[in-house]
């Protein structure tokens, strides 16, 4: 064979293409291997890759015959009788006839693509399970924390328990001891010792709050409530530690409705936590909450202090988790740092927002407004037919521990006084609650687990009982549990009972109730939490035991009071002689508001306010905004004290006023004089008031 011939031969046998293009068409030469891959004629590209069409073999000819000096090679994959096949090819660009084509010198690659393709997936597939092992790895971890999570929360709750119990028993104590002692500085001690015990109960709160809304652990529990008794419940728990500084707590509540829906548990908690705030960093004055309904079931609250004030470097962390600002008293900064992330969550979990306004020297007002639900004709009645809550943030007491004054007053069904069984596991708690029915005349036996309690009931015959939730053997629900069941029966031992009392430290019903149940189904009459004072046990029994047509203890007739209010604003309108009645509307308060305590320091009071109200209106004749304000400011912190809240309304207008405006001119300057002529009003309405004690 010649070497032309053999040269024919090896070409044949070799895998290549050509093509070109003249005029307009595109030809395609194959060598004989390659045809014989295909079953039909190849004309084109497309007919060579069947399903694996691709333009690429179009793109790389263009881009050799752009570059006809770059190596270009690519893989591409036939559609051929054996099935898929991957083909390296190497183009070249040569001339023909002066014609330019395009060369194509194949490979058959097909074992060595199968096989990369094989490394890739078993790389992947490594990834892949290595990605499983870290999926594994991960959720492990997820379980691990969460069940830490849970012993923590558990752990919590029992600690909230077994630390507000005894903090609870040591603030009754020093209640109690406090009413009798006379001794300065026993008095002193007693009152550090409520004080500690106070913050460290508010401390508890707080971080088991934290805690809950930490991990989205709190739910509302919306239900008709009265928002005026709720405010004034918590005026009566935040005001005994305002009066430990010298401090007031007034209350301001402008609206109309008071029935609504909502949680009144964490409404208490936001208020309370914000009013022992402003308490901490205030030395003179007090702390003002008021309530303004802006709109059907929208409220706004405000709480105002005035105290040191915040810089305005420091607002924007107060919010912050353990954020403790630095107070004049080295002893006011005490706490977690958590009080006001709290109240921020609880607001937002609400539906609220809250916002600060601070001026150093001045003082704090903290606002945010909240939307409460429609408050039905059904949603009062079931409201008022279920249990009733008494909780540690409401201080829930139907009767006002400031119209409680005589514990005498309780009405007994015998000469003898009620026959009380109490039970709880904590001897403190015991002598706390007990010492308190003692001093109003009741029988009380003692038990100190939830068996004993129950085996006590079967053999006595009580008229109320008193039981702790926590309790070994039986808990005080199976024990209450157990008392129904005998009612219903028509047990002997159970032929005096009036009523079963929840006490706990535990918080309210609501944390005892099996989900799916209803708030009311554990048996109970009526819900204490911890710490219980004796004015409670009173509006509890007192409401029992007082027939409809008696009178309520330690309530001034309303009738008798609003006649001498009457005469009062009649007295000084005569004397006014005016037609503006802008001056004189609103309500004023005369020397039967005055607290009791503060009543000797009224006319040193009285002498002090005419001297600085009238440098109050030479500051409004000048124009002095400045001086306006804090002259208004310090005139409020008295009035606060001695809760002339119509007066602290009036002094609020004017300081915020006078700092919204750098110059008085015109009708703000006339407005202004109003409120002065209003101030006046109230002053000798206080007079008149005094006046008419004297002569009565």
């Amino acid at each position: 064979m010649d070497n032309n011939a053999l040269a024919d031969e090896l070409v044949n046998k070799t895998l290549w293409w050509r093509y070109s293009s003249s005029d307009g068409e595109a030809s395609l030469l194959l060598s004989s291997e390659f045809t014989s891959l295909f079953d039909s004629p190849i004309l084109h590209f497309d007919d060579m890759m069947g399903c694996y069409r691709t333009p690429i073999i179009e793109i790389k000819i263009q881009e050799i015959l752009n570059n006809p000096d770059e190596d270009v090679r690519f893989i591409a994959s036939y559609d051929t009788r054996q099935g898929k096949m991957s083909v390296q090819h190497q183009l070249l660009v040569y001339s023909d006839s002066g014609e330019r084509c395009v060369l194509a010198n194949c490979m058959d690659v097909t074992e060595m693509v199968a096989l990369e393709r094989e490394i890739v997936d078993a790389q992947g597939r490594l990834s892949v399970e290595r990605l499983v092992e870290r999926q594994a790895q991960l959720e492990e971890q997820n379980r691990i924390i969460n069940e830490s999570y849970q012993k923590q929360s558990r752990f919590l709750a029992l600690l909230s328990h077994e630390l507000r119990s005894p903090l609870l028993g040591i603030s009754s104590l020093v209640q109690r001891l406090r009413v009798n002692e006379t001794d300065e500085e026993a008095l002193s001690a007693l009152k550090a010792i409520h004080i500690t015990a106070e913050q460290s109960t508010f401390l508890v709160n707080d971080i088991l709050t934290y805690s809950q809304t930490e991990y989205d652990e709190i739910t509302l529990h919306p239900m008709a409530f009265s928002l005026k008794e709720t405010l004034h419940n918590v005026k009566q728990l935040t005001r005994s530690i305002a009066a430990d500084k010298g401090l007031i707590v007034s209350l301001i509540y402008l609206g109309e409705q008071d029935q609504v829906v909502g949680d009144s548990v964490r409404l208490s908690q936001v208020l309370i936590n914000l009013i022992v705030n402003s308490i901490k960093f205030t030395q003179y004055g007090g702390v003002s909450i008021e309530v303004t309904q802006a709109d059907k079931n929208r409220f706004l609250f405000k709480i105002t202090d005035s105290g040191e004030g915040i810089a305005e470097t420091q607002l924007e962390r107060i919010f912050e988790p353990y954020a403790q600002l630095e107070s004049i008293g080295s002893t006011q900064s005490i706490g977690s740092g958590l009080g006001l992330l709290v109240v921020q969550k609880l607001i937002s979990l609400m539906g609220g927002e809250i916002s600060v306004q601070s001026i150093l020297g001045v003082g704090t007002t903290f606002s945010f407004d909240l939307l409460f639900g429609a408050c039905t004709k059904n949603s009062v009645k079931k409201e008022n037919s279920r249990l009733e809550s008494t909780t540690l943030e409401a201080a829930a007491t139907k009767s006002s521990v400031e119209h409680v004054t005589r514990p005498t007053d309780v009405v007994n069904t015998s000469s003898e006084g009620p026959y009380i069984l109490i039970a709880d596991d904590s001897k403190i708690n015991l002598m706390v609650l007990g010492g308190y029915l003692q001093e109003l005349n009741c029988s009380v036996v003692e038990a100190n687990n939830g068996r004993e309690a129950w085996d006590l009931f079967q053999k006595n015959t009580f008229d109320y009982v008193f039981l702790d939730i926590q309790m070994p053997f039986l808990d005080g629900i199976e024990v209450s549990h157990k008392i129904k069941s005998c009612v219903a029966e028509g047990c002997a031992a159970a032929k005096n009972l009036k009523k079963v009392f929840a006490v706990t430290a535990g918080g309210d019903e609501s944390n005892f109730t099996l989900e799916g149940e209803p708030v009311g189904s554990n048996g109970f009459d009526h819900w204490f939490v911890k710490p219980v004072t004796k004015e409670q046990i009173i509006a509890a029994l007192h409401k029992e035991d007082v027939s409809g047509g008696e009178k309520k203890i330690g309530l001034k007739d309303d009738t008798e009071k609003t006649l001498e209010k009457t005469e009062i604003t009649h007295h000084l309108e005569m004397e006014k002689k005016t037609e503006d009645s802008d001056v004189v509307k609103g309500v004023w308060e005369g020397i039967e508001d005055v607290p009791e305590s503060f009543q000797k320091l009224i006319n040193n009071f009285l002498w002090e306010f005419k001297k600085d109200l009238k440098e109050l209106e030479c500051f409004v004749e000048e124009g002095s905004t400045l001086d306006i304000a804090k002259k208004a400011h310090y005139l409020k912190g008295n009035c606060m004290l001695l809760q002339l809240n119509g007066m602290v309304t009036v002094l609020r207008e004017i300081e915020e006023m006078a700092q919204k405006n750098e110059h008085l001119m015109g009708n703000k300057q006339k407005k202004m004089q109003v409120m002065l002529e209003k101030l006046m009003f109230g002053l000798k309405y206080l007079e008149k008031s005094i006046m008419i004690r004297h002569n009565a």
